[in-house]
């Protein structure tokens, strides 16, 4: 079970030959049988103990297209007839599951890896690791070849070491991941908004498409149904994408994450119609009588926007989108309102005491999670190596607790200027009279000078 990885080193050349060549980490010593009587004299001759003769050493260390010897000069020398880049080599790895494969077949791999991928134009250093709890190959790639042309690093390039790697793999009857475990990204807005405490767009779809999918039984009923909440849908290339309404902007459905793509929206429409059957839903709709007016209008919109009221989705894709925008800032301003009751902070000196308060905290637990990382890097034993992980865990929540409340600071002291004035102009109405009569020309059409 090999996996890969691939990255750009701007450092000096020899830097990265002295790590990946490293003898403490890529040599053993071997039992020697075969010692002769020639040997043994020499031994008692120099001095030497008996044992000296009976081990040899190994190195998994081999050059393609040069020497491990003058690898650094015939990479610097392709180097000086290249542009100005940065990337002066690539550094890559193929680690191999603990326990399944001996030092020579992983090297006898990585160095057949290297040939296939880069063997026709780039001199390569292929060193096989042996000082951790598993066997590892590492690599050294100039970035100019011997052709002029430079190593282009990409997806493309990195998908083809992948497929490479699992296929010597098999070759060699080892084991290989046949499914990779796809990793949830998140877009770097969601990372932002998420800090802040501040529900996103992609929130809104995910909650719409989960909400009517849930209930619809068939597909078209539902593109129906999400095209009256003013969604547009269309195809770029083989990705559906959607663009909610007043939004110029287009989200690809299976970057949403997993349980929206169209695959898995159909087959949850269809588990619908097998197990669900169609039910009626009742919308709050007040009657004439009853029509709310003045406080206790108020008071209902605000048991809607808080979720009391069942959410009437109106047929006016405005109104819905209005009424969206309601929702997500009435969520932040209350969980913004809980954060100050907690700490009960009233002015905005406050605000920047309690600021200057987390910052500090913030360094030190990242402080104390990097050297729990460190600690992990030597730890060989998986047991002992969880406890440590749970730990590290436990502090990243504490740092992320602590840098919203950081980012809550910045934005209601930055919203507080704006909120002071309107809560002035209602308590004062003359103000607003004498900035409009200060902004506002004479009627000869000249202004106060």
């Amino acid at each position: 079970m090999a996996t890969t990885k691939i990255w750009d080193v701007s450092a000096h050349v020899s830097k990265l030959l002295a790590y990946v060549a490293n003898k403490n980490k890529t040599t053993i010593e071997m039992e020697n049988k075969n010692v002769d009587v020639a040997e043994q004299l020499a031994a008692e001759i120099l001095g030497l103990p008996p044992e000296h003769f009976a081990t040899e050493e190994k190195k998994f260390v081999t050059g393609i297209n040069c020497t491990p010897e003058n690898a650094n000069d015939v990479m610097l020398t392709l180097l000086e007839d290249t542009d100005s880049s940065d990337i002066q080599a690539y550094h890559a790895y193929q680690s191999f599951k603990p326990g399944e494969v001996t030092p020579d077949v992983a090297h006898a791999i990585g160095v057949q890896l290297a040939n296939e991928l880069w063997g026709e134009d780039f001199p390569v250093v292929v060193a096989t690791h042996i000082d951790r709890g598993h066997v590892h190959n590492h690599f050294c790639l100039s970035a100019t070849g011997f052709s002029g042309k430079r190593y282009h690093d990409c997806k493309a390039t990195y998908k083809l070491m992948r497929e490479t790697s699992d296929r010597l793999c098999r070759e060699y009857g080892l084991s290989v991941i046949e499914k990779p475990k796809q990793q949830d990204t998140k877009h770097i807005a969601e990372v932002h908004a998420e800090k802040k405490g501040i529900p996103t767009m992609r929130d809104q779809i995910r909650a719409d498409i989960m909400a009517i999918s849930n209930f619809e039984l068939t597909l078209k009923n539902f593109y129906r149904r999400m095209r009256d909440l003013g969604y547009t849908f269309e195809y770029r290339g083989q990705y559906l994408r959607i663009k909610p309404y007043g939004s110029n902007k287009f989200f690809r459905m299976d970057k949403l994450g997993a349980g929206y793509t169209e695959a898995d929206i159909e087959a949850r429409v269809r588990r619908n119609a097998q197990t669900m059957e169609w039910k009626k839903i009742e919308y709050y709709k007040p009657t004439l009588q009853e029509k709310p007016k003045g406080l206790r209008a108020l008071y209902l919109h605000y048991l809607y926007l808080l979720g009391s009221i069942p959410k009437v989705i109106p047929k006016n894709p405005e109104a819905y989108a209005a009424i969206k925008d309601d929702i997500r800032r009435a969520r932040m301003y209350s969980e913004q309102a809980k954060f100050l009751g907690k700490y009960g902070l009233e002015t905005k000196d406050d605000l920047i005491q309690h600021a200057l308060k987390i910052d500090p905290q913030i360094k030190v637990l990242c402080k104390e999670r990097r050297a729990l990382w460190n600690k992990i890097r030597w730890e060989k034993d998986p047991e002992q190596e969880q406890p440590i992980r749970d730990e590290i865990f436990a502090i990243s929540a504490k740092i992320k607790t602590l840098r919203k409340e950081f980012a809550m600071c910045k934005d209601v002291y930055d919203r507080s200027a704006s909120v002071e004035r309107t809560v002035m102009l209602i308590e004062f109405p003359q103000l607003l009279e004498q900035e409009k009569q200060k902004s506002a020309p004479k009627k000869d059409g000249r202004e106060d000078r």
